[in-house]
């Protein structure tokens, strides 16, 4: 390894020892260093668990999804029984890709020489290999990649045999659980690519700091979330803050006939970052998320969608306005968000970038920090 990727790391690992009284930004060079791309794809991309949507977009037998993770191509795909399994995404003949995007089949057919399997990953067909010696469909079957499910979101992991994901969110589960997002109807997802590296964006989400001035004609519109925000450290698997709001006219709310939430949970926005990538707003009217993925050092491949509770969706006046509204408000924010970190990831290359000292309001941009430092640097 190189000095400079050793003395990145170094600050990495000094930064995330110190208490966060004395917290910084992360070093800038981690941001553009081949090598620590070359170590994050090692170490947390292909060990982690990473987010590939939600069971609600998967909702019969024969709905799939296709997901790139790091440099393995990734299937799921709804089961008969309605489990979900994931596959990689490579034909046991001559590694053609299988399926692109997403959508609905009812068998999984090589797209180069016709190659089939049933959707446990069993090949059910193949022409013309009658005459290949000991050629028996029953001894070919997708290679399996781990699967979970947690509060209705599905993840896959590329290590073997990884640790469970739920044990280790438990504890974020009590907090949310009351909120039932497994049930919230799926209504939207988007795909976009942005000119920056992963990080910048991870910890912008988790960043209360920029509300004030990159989204004042959004989510600061009509209110300041400084003084009604709580910071909590999580645990090593992720990081989580909430803003509390009161009801009046532009809070957050549960709708009248939900009746499992109660006091405070009713008008209170979730921010939650499962490390590494997986970023969720969650509000008892709302749910948004992120599924990011680095596609090199300069880009990032993102997934977001948009779900809404049934009795909000079964009640609203107009429910496709209602929808276009809300879609319309995410894009905003999402454009507001783009220009402010593409700033941040061009200037991170200056010769003069330096680390600087984070607000109480980046507990959480430290907390992801952390996280780095564990699975770097270890």
């Amino acid at each position: 390894m190189q000095n400079n990727a050793i003395e990145i790391l170094r600050l990495l690992q000094k930064n995330a020892a110190g208490s966060f009284q004395v917290a910084q930004s992360l070093p800038p060079g981690i941001y553009h260093d081949d090598e620590i791309h070359q170590l994050e794809q090692q170490r947390i991309f292909h060990r982690d668990w990473m987010c590939v949507g939600r069971l609600a977009e998967l909702p019969q037998p024969g709905d799939y999804v296709t997901f790139n993770i790091a440099d393995q191509p990734i299937l799921v795909v709804r089961q008969k029984d309605d489990t979900v399994s994931a596959f990689a995404n490579v034909c046991l003949h001559r590694c053609s890709r299988l399926l692109e995007g997403n959508g609905h089949v009812s068998k999984i057919s090589c797209p180069y020489h016709s190659w089939t399997y049933d959707l446990t990953g069993q090949l059910v067909g193949a022409p013309f290999m009658q005459r290949t010696h000991d050629f028996d469909l029953k001894q070919h079957k997708l290679k399996t990649v781990s699967c979970e499910v947690w509060q209705g979101f599905v993840y896959v992991c590329l290590q073997e045999n990884p640790p469970a994901l739920g044990p280790r969110l438990s504890n974020l589960s009590r907090q949310i659980e009351d909120y039932r997002i497994a049930d919230y109807v799926h209504v939207h997802q988007e795909e976009e690519v942005w000119g920056i590296n992963w990080k910048c964006l991870a910890e912008n989400f988790m960043d209360d700091y920029h509300l004030h001035r990159v989204h004042a004609n959004s989510f600061n519109k009509y209110s300041s979330f400084e003084d009604v925000t709580e910071f909590f450290p999580g645990e090593d698997a992720y990081a989580f803050q909430y803003v509390q709001e009161d009801g009046g006219p532009h809070s957050v709310k549960a709708h009248v006939d939900n009746h499992w939430l109660s006091d405070d949970k009713r008008h209170r926005t979730y921010l939650i970052n499962i490390f590494p990538t997986h970023l969720i707003q969650l509000q008892p009217d709302l749910l948004w998320y992120l599924s990011i993925m680095p596609d090199g050092i300069d880009r990032v491949r993102i997934r977001w969608s948009v779900s809404i509770p049934k009795e909000i969706l079964e009640t609203a006046e107009d429910r496709t306005a209602y929808i276009a509204e809300e879609i319309d408000f995410l894009k905003q924010v999402n454009g507001e968000d783009k220009m402010a970190v593409t700033r941040v990831h061009e200037a991170t290359r200056s010769h003069e970038a330096q680390q600087g000292p984070l607000s109480w309001l980046e507990r959480n941009v430290w907390d992801f920090g952390r996280y780095l430092a564990r699975a770097l640097c270890d």
